[in-house]
């Protein structure tokens, strides 16, 4: 037998290495046997260590639990409700997280060929990558998927579902490819993706409803995959808020993958679990990956060197798993160390790997250090393939062949070698090609890491980093595609370079450039950043004020951008470099606008002095206002606005020519907003005067003139004295704004303010609702997050206040969809504003064992109360307590009445909600004047009377909506019967079926005590059909129990939802058809 002799003496770090005559002298026992294993097909492949790709070594638990995840989901959708599990998939690096992801998709597509996986993964270099990337990549590889002949029905319903062209327009701007999966549109009906600016808060949107729509579109549920998500930009993170902390999310299991060792409790990612562990309660699951088992890694080892059994390797196995503590990816680094140092071997006569050194020998080959031994795998390969690695390693996306083409021509290498220097740096395990895309990925974030620091942080890596930098820039000037993500590679390597290697003026200019990107796809912060390098190098390049414009334009950014980072100190120090500056009006705007801005919202939150300092340069731009009007003040400004508009209505605002170019009425805009905030109400009118008299003069429409009076209309909307005069002004803004109809989170806040505010104060609720919830969505997706949620409580409210039906199948949706965005927005009051409506119309349906207590599954008032304070505490407690009065009224529950009417006697008076007003005034009086008369209190009826002036105030004015109510409170007030019929009368012809039946309900009780017993029944019946034609089920099975003969009752009387319609009908009459 031939010895096997160890140098020693040569081997000097990673120069060891072992030499002898390989290969064992032995009895041949079966020919076929050793026939076999020497099989020449593979001899070019004999002694290259391969491991196994067809098993997952020691995850069965782990598996079995995702496996039962996604069954759930399955399950779920059966019952046909939402179905989603997010998990949070922790481990450290190399413990094999993407590996366990990839063999539950292999399984699950063994079971069901239709199963959907998409997957992306972070970056370590996330600065110098695009917003997004890792989310961009999944995109792509479900585009790819769907786009496979064998989900072409699933294609085709994906299209048919996307219609929505505002969702289309933000994604393809966003994520350019995702196009395929939309419809084609007309080019000349729609924008070009490309040019189209979109906000963060529209790219959330759009991307909750088209991740929503392929998910249900999907037979099973879509896996989502993303990869070491501790490298994650802020766009992602808050995209990635919004749509895990969707309750409607259906049909998804989304696993998101981290290094635990990386995220401790500060981490933003750590942050963003938390969250998503709130907001989904049950449906979110964390699991962390430890190390593999020594038995799992002897398993391993065995397999991978084709031995029998794992005790053929037990010494072999305890060096290794010494060294890696069982992290996968380190005992295959490990075991391919010791091939290349021969420590492990393929006997060439034997056809089998073997090793034949001492234990304490293993481990002296084997480094401590994971990236000592990658980088001696990587220094051991040719220079071209080496370089290969290098460069790759300092762009954060994977690689097309293109690209490495261009990057290795920077370094002189022929374009004809690139193909071969690939094909050796993949059978090296040092990269991987990615087929569906055509991409060049590392095998391992750690061999990335190795190949990143071959070259010493110095100048030589630097100039490195300014070649594949003018390398990207060229590649992105030349092909489109690479436009986005080579320009902020770029950009972030330039910046970490020595300065006297770029041009300073021209890196300023690039970061102005990737700056704007970063705005358009929400990245603030990242913007920020560029904004500031950029500020950096225009200094430094001595041109600053010099390069006129390009200095202004940069400031103004870097306002604008400061300002709303809350770094307001550095945006007032830019505001005063611009002044001090610029050399016209025009130029200093924008610093003017800020510095008002800065002193009103910045960290002293002194509106006074931001209307000060407004006002004072308003008189700059010659136009000059009080501070403190005096009533001379407001009548000659009157008199002028009169004079201009020359008997003509204000809607003739409206006819003047619209203009883009508003500095003065943007100034105005923001002064007005904080006078209003300031409670400043006599300067809000003048000013608003002014505004109007200044858009004639000038004969020119702008949007801020639009801003200016809705804020006017919404402030005279709460003084009911005004109300015809708010109409007025509401009718000129609403014309106004139909002018830029193409600005729709314009549009939209004035509707919400119109019809959540001034309208309803004379027109019925219900002609509102409409308005009401086709604003939401493009208030959004401006960014007006309050208008958008505050005007689902303006549409909860108004469908109390217009009696629709309880059981129709829009209300719960409705309600939801609000509810939802008040979560995922955490806007906890708005929230449960939704839920405890919810709760309110359960009560009124399922019988509950308090109807009048706000308790059950939508909402529990007294848990959810106590963890409020402040003001958050005081403005829920009004609501809910107006709630609670309005059922103690229905389910006549004198104690909770008394005990509401002490709660809310604080707050009988208009809030900025008129159905909301409406709706608690009308509870208030109501139970005043039946509890002060029943107690002889006083005080009561004077709460009640007072809400009774408020609605005779408006039915004087010819108020559809108040009259029918102000009736109802008279009857109550003075209880008879011809009162009581009419206000019957008057609740019947509007179609408030609920206040009806309250009518009818008190003048029954009424006339019991004046014993006329069969025309009380009269009334109790129709009472009766009254709630049931409302869906109040609950309170008619207690009238029941109340009244007996109820069951025996006949319709005789129809009811506003019974005359000759059905309920279905009545309601598509109420708020039409969607």
């Amino acid at each position: 037998r031939a010895e096997v002799v160890v140098d020693d003496s040569r081997r000097l770090g990673d120069e060891g290495f072992i030499s002898g005559c390989w290969g064992t002298l032995a009895e041949q026992l079966d020919e076929a046997y050793y026939d076999d294993r020497s099989d020449a097909d593979d001899d070019l492949e004999k002694g290259r260590i391969k491991f196994p790709q067809d098993k997952l070594y020691g995850r069965d638990t782990e598996l079995e639990l995702l496996r039962g995840l996604y069954n759930d989901i399955i399950q779920e959708r059966s019952s046909s409700s939402a179905a989603a599990q997010v998990v949070f998939l922790g481990g450290y690096s190399g413990v094999g997280k993407s590996a366990m992801v990839a063999d539950l998709v292999r399984q699950l597509s063994e079971d069901d060929k239709s199963v959907v996986c998409t997957w992306g993964k972070y970056s370590k270099l996330q600065s110098a990558a695009a917003p997004f990337s890792a989310t961009s990549d999944a995109l792509g590889h479900l585009v790819l998927e769907l786009t496979k002949d064998k989900h072409a029905h699933h294609l085709e319903s994906i299209r048919e579902k996307l219609c929505n062209d505002e969702t289309r327009m933000a994604m393809t701007s966003t994520f350019p490819s995702v196009a395929p999966l939309f419809k084609t549109f007309d080019p000349a009906n729609s924008s070009d993706p490309a040019t189209v600016a979109t906000s963060m808060n529209e790219v959330k949107e759009a991307f909750t409803d088209f991740i929503n729509c392929i998910c249900k579109c999907l037979e099973c549920p879509l896996i989502w995959f993303l990869d070491d998500l501790q490298w994650s930009d802020e766009t992602s993170l808050d995209l990635l808020k919004d749509v895990l902390s969707n309750i409607d999310l259906d049909n998804m299991l989304f696993i998101g993958a981290y290094r635990c060792n990386e995220v401790n409790d500060e981490h933003p990612f750590h942050q963003l679990m938390d969250q998503i562990d709130k907001a989904r309660t049950t449906n979110a699951t964390r699991i962390e990956l430890f190390g593999l088992s020594p038995d799992d890694i002897g398993e391993f080892i065995s397999d991978t060197l084709s031995k029998d059994d794992p005790s053929e390797v037990t010494t072999l196995t305890e060096v290794v798993f010494k060294k890696t503590l069982g992290n996968i990816f380190f005992v295959q680094q490990a075991l391919e160390e010791l091939v290349r140092k021969n420590a492990v071997f393929y006997d060439m006569m034997m056809f089998s790997w073997d090793y034949n050194v001492s234990k304490v020998q293993l481990e002296d080959y084997l480094s401590d250090d994971v990236i000592d031994v990658i980088k001696s795998k990587i220094t051991g390969l040719p220079t071209e393939v080496r370089m290969l690695a290098v460069l790759m390693s300092f762009i954060p996306n994977n690689a097309t062949m293109s690209t490495m083409r261009s990057l290795l021509k920077g370094e002189g290498v022929s374009e004809t070698k690139v193909e071969k220097l690939v094909s050796v740096a993949i059978k090296n395990g040092i990269i991987l090609h990615l087929s569906e895309t055509d991409k060049y990925a590392f095998a391992h974030d750690k061999i990335r890491e190795a190949s990143f620091d071959i070259i010493p942080k110095g100048k030589p890596r630097d100039e490195l980093l300014v070649r594949i930098s003018n390398a990207l820039v060229d590649l992105a000037k030349a092909d489109k595609a690479y436009s986005d993500w080579a320009f902020f590679v770029a950009t972030d390597h330039l910046n970490s370079v020595l300065p006297e290697l770029v041009p300073r003026m021209d890196l300023a200019r690039l970061n102005l450039s990737v700056a704007k990107m970063n705005l358009a796809k929400g990245a603030t912060l990242g913007a920020n950043a560029n904004l500031n390098y950029g500020l950096t190098c225009l200094i430094h390049s001595g041109e600053k004020w010099k390069e006129y414009e390009f200095t202004l334009t940069l400031l103004n950014e870097l306002i604008e951008s400061e300002f709303n980072v809350g770094k307001y100190e550095l945006a007032f120090a830019h505001v005063q470099d611009v002044l001090e500056h610029a050399t016209s009006l025009d130029d200093k705007f924008t610093a003017y606008l800020y510095k008002v801005k800065t002193f009103a919202e910045g960290e002293d939150r002194d509106y006074h002095k931001g209307v000060i300092v407004g006002l004072e340069i308003c008189q700059i731009y010659g136009i000059k206002i009080p501070s403190s009007p005096k009533r001379t003040d407001l009548m000659k400004e009157n008199i002028k606005m009169e004079t201009a508009l020359r008997k003509q209505p204000l809607t003739v605002l409206s006819k003047l020519p619209p203009t883009e170019e508003s500095t003065v009425f943007r100034l105005l805009k923001e002064v007005q907003y904080y006078a209003v905030l300031e409670g400043n109400k006599d300067l809000t009118a003048l000013m608003t005067k002014r505004a109007i008299r200044l858009s004639l003069q000038k004969k020119i429409l702008s949007k801020d003139m639009v801003s200016i009076l809705a804020t006017h209309t919404r402030l005279l909307g709460q003084d009911i004295t005004k109300a015809k005069l708010a109409n007025a002004y509401g009718n000129a803004a609403e014309k106004a704004s139909e002018v830029f109809r193409e600005d729709k989170g314009l549009y939209s806040e004035v509707q919400v303010v119109l019809h959540g505010c001034v309208y309803p104060l004379l027109r019925p609720h219900r002609e509102s609702m409409d308005p009401i919830i086709n604003s939401h969505r493009p208030l959004l997706n401006a960014g007006n997050i309050d208008y958008a949620i505050g005007g689902g409580i303006c549409y909860a409210q108004m469908w109390l206040c217009a009696g629709l039906p309880l059981n129709s199948p829009l209300l719960k949706p409705k309600l939801l969809l609000y509810e939802e965005a008040a979560i995922r927005l955490q806007r906890p009051t708005f929230q449960i504003s939704f839920s405890s409506v919810r709760q309110l119309v359960l009560n009124l349906q399922k019988s509950p064992a308090n109807p009048t207590e706000l308790k059950g599954d939508a909402f529990d008032e007294e848990s959810v109360l106590g963890t409020l304070e402040g003001n958050s505490l005081r403005t829920s407690r009004r609501d809910t307590s107006t709630l609670r009065l309005f059922l103690a009224l229905i389910f006549w529950d004198e104690e909770c009445m008394i005990n509401m009417l002490e709660i809310l006697s604080d707050f009988a008076e208009p809030d900025v909600s008129t159905s909301r007003t409406h709706f608690r005034l009308f509870v208030i009086g109501l139970a005043g004047f039946e509890m002060g008369r029943k107690n002889k209190d006083k005080s009561l009826i004077e709460l009640a009377s007072t809400c009774l002036d408020y609605f005779k105030t408006l039915t004087k004015l010819g108020s559809l909506s108040a009259t029918p109510i102000y009736h109802l409170m008279k009857a109550v007030s003075r209880p008879s019967k011809s009162n009581y019929d009419e206000a019957i009368s008057f609740c019947h012809e509007t179609r408030l079926v609920h206040f009806e039946a309250m009518a009818c309900e008190r003048c029954g009780m009424l006339l019991k005590q004046e014993k006329r017993v069969d025309a009380a029944n009269e009334y109790i019946i129709k009472a009766y059909w009254g709630y049931t034609d409302w869906g109040a089920t609950s309170k008619a099975n207690s009238m029941i129990e109340t009244y007996p003969f109820l069951k025996e009752a006949t319709r005789c009387y129809q009811t506003a939802q019974s005359d000759g319609s059905s309920t279905n009908m009545r309601v598509a009459n109420y708020i039409g058809k969607k």
